[in-house]
């Protein structure tokens, strides 16, 4: 497969993972592109400016959410939570998980692309994207999909996969494996139906996104083998 197929199948798989289509997909492209490339291609469009302002949606969304979930906390407590959810090791962290490294386009024979830098300020360019597109109400559902486990519990708790594959190894079980069963619904509003199978055990759950239905798959999967 060529370079070009591979970035094209990669944003694909991260758009499943993210759960969104776009209605004007050239936003995909600008913010997936990292600005070296207008280097090699000058004029050409890149991630910074819808950086800048998935930056500010993102910290709306997470400081919003946060305030309402956690309302009996301190003031202190809360920026803590907050700087949890948006600093750059998270993001990073994040856009690795989401596959978004070899979704996007940087000039060649570099290792751009994986860089902690790069990756969050990519994610945060995504997230300015869907915000472009689809405003508030495509934007917040996407962010709370992805930021909903870290918000809630803080970042001292293992997401549901991380801990699956942690309790599946430790008692050499071999690693989860997770399936697309069924995708339906609009492209705007998907539904996704993920299995997961560890061993003898295999289980279905449902998300509005593919993460948020492995999420789901992989805590009915600890909640039946432990």
């Amino acid at each position: 497969m060529t370079d070009e197929g591979s970035i094209t199948e990669a944003r694909a798989a991260l758009l499943d993972q993210l759960g969104y289509r776009f209605r004007d997909e050239s936003l995909i492209d600008e913010a997936l592109t990292h600005p070296s490339m207008a280097v090699i291609y000058p004029g050409r469009s890149h991630y910074q400016r819808l950086e800048f302002l998935g930056d500010r949606v993102l910290g709306l969304v997470i400081a919003d959410s946060l305030f309402s979930l956690v309302d009996d906390e301190r003031e202190g407590l809360l920026t803590r939570r907050y700087a949890e959810c948006v600093e750059n090791a998270a993001l990073a962290r994040v856009a690795r998980d989401l596959g978004i490294g070899p979704a996007l386009r940087v000039q060649p024979n570099t290792n751009l692309a994986e860089t902690d830098k790069v990756l969050a300020d990519a994610l945060e360019a995504m997230i300015g994207a869907i915000w472009r597109d689809g405003g508030m109400a495509a934007v917040r559902p996407v962010i709370l999909s992805i930021w909903g486990n870290l918000m809630e519990t803080g970042s001292t708790r293992k997401d549901s996969k991380s801990a699956l594959q942690e309790y599946a190894l430790e008692r050499k079980m071999g690693l989860p494996v997770y399936e697309v069963v069924d995708r339906s619904g609009p492209d705007h509003a998907p539904q996704f139906v993920i299995a997961v199978s560890l061993g003898e055990w295999r289980l279905e759950a449902k998300g509005a996104s593919k993460r948020q239905a492995e999420q789901q798959a992989a805590s009915l999967m600890l909640e039946e083998i432990r």
